[in-house]
């Protein structure tokens, strides 16, 4: 294991992932236990059409895709708002366009030479210095969101009700919100993919609220169990030559398995 961070390509691969973990367990509670973790499934989608697009217009994909699925968050966001559509149909009428436009998009726009698998599943082993670079910012500016309004997201997240009426902004966070899950997305499906980036977002809070009822604990058992996956399913990905996104969701839910099966054994 040590033999092969000799390997820039590891080295970088391990760098990525670890501020995806970062991001992802920092943004699951706050989505998942306001059950919103469709949104990172559908930004997913969006994400795949936002890449194809920066992919025939730029030689820097992600300088199209960024803003292009930033703004469908905030599309998504705002359709959820009203009283004529829900939250999940939102982001299903949104992902399922956007996913259809990037097929288009591949079977039409000339110049398109990446492979449809390699998005759809990923490959962190082939990430740039600049994926490393916005993969850090994404990391930071989620760090710097969830320290600076902490206590107005765990109300939000437990008592939206109880939020508005302490006056906090909750709408105004709520887009913030929002904004950042889509640039995490945007970074991870560079290098999970489309299928597999959600999962990212979804099984910290869910191990973690195994063990635990404190929302920092949810945070920080989250964040242990992220870095620790994420980081084994580099290690064992490349040796036996398969995707990374699909090793590290496969560990993930043996260790869902794992921490089910304990907590009904010390039960007993």
């Amino acid at each position: 294991m040590i033999d092969l961070l000799q390997y820039d390509f590891i080295v970088n691969a391990l760098f990525i992932g670890i501020t995806l973990a970062l991001s992802a367990s920092l943004l699951s509670p706050y989505l998942v236990l306001n059950q919103q973790a469709m949104i990172a499934d559908g930004l997913a989608h969006v994400s795949f059409a936002g890449l194809v697009l920066g992919v025939l217009l730029s030689n820097e994909a992600l300088y199209i895709a960024i803003p292009f699925v930033m703004i469908a968050s905030v599309l998504i966001k705002y359709l959820a708002s009203t009283d004529k559509m829900n939250g999940d149909a939102a982001i299903g009428l949104v992902a399922s366009v956007s996913f259809a436009i990037g097929l288009i998009l591949i079977k039409k726009g000339s110049g398109f030479n990446i492979s449809v698998e390699s998005m759809l599943v990923g490959n962190i082993f082939t990430a740039t210095k600049a994926d490393m670079i916005i993969s850090t910012i994404v990391s930071v500016l989620i760090l710097i969101f969830v320290l600076s309004f902490y206590r107005s997201l765990f109300l939000m997240t437990y008592d939206l009700n109880y939020a508005k009426f302490s006056k906090i902004k909750t709408n105004l966070l709520g887009y913030g919100l929002s904004l950042l899950t889509a640039f995490f997305i945007v970074i991870g499906v560079r290098t999970i993919g489309t299928l597999l980036i959600s999962a990212l977002v979804v099984f910290p809070s869910i191990i973690s609220s195994q063990w635990t009822k404190s929302f920092k604990m949810t945070i920080l058992f989250g964040l242990i169990s992220s870095l620790v996956i994420v980081v084994m399913g580099i290690f064992i990905a490349h040796p036996l030559e398969i995707p990374v996104g699909s090793t590290i969701v496969v560990l993930y839910t043996l260790l869902l398995i794992l921490v089910i099966g304990l907590k009904k054994v010390l039960r007993r």
